[in-house]
């Protein structure tokens, strides 16, 4: 559960940046596009527009990233498809609240959180 908080945190802060490409359909998406956000084909149709262009500004940017940093790209985009819709709710909102944090208090909220989630799954 620890790293599901992370990743997500990590997914919505690449969901935050502006990107101008969009796209429609998952058949407008280019096939480099597609195998980077396949965990997304079934309800990429669905999503909202916003959610596009960040996702296709991501698959743009994922060559150029790093292969460990690549690996936990794929994993959150898997991850990210597999939520709810109350679930992305609530990690946006989770994220919103987080990024207001101050960035030197950043890591002993990350902290508190890992050991609420700790005591939690232990009940």
């Amino acid at each position: 559960m620890k790293r599901n908080h992370t990743l997500l945190l990590s997914a919505l802060a690449l969901l935050s940046f502006p990107f101008c490409a969009c796209a429609e359909k998952w058949s407008d998406l280019s096939g480099a596009q597609q195998q980077i956000l396949a965990p997304l084909s079934a309800s990429w149709d669905n999503l909202p527009q916003s959610e596009h262009k960040s996702f296709i500004g991501i698959a743009n940017a994922y060559p150029k990233l790093t292969p460990e940093k690549q690996l936990r790209l794929r994993e959150q985009i898997k991850e990210w498809a597999g939520l709810t819709l109350e679930q992305r709710h609530r990690a946006r909102e989770k994220f919103t609240a987080f990024s207001k944090v101050p960035e030197e208090k950043r890591e002993a909220v990350k902290q508190m959180v890992r050991e609420q989630e700790s005591q939690s799954s232990k009940r």
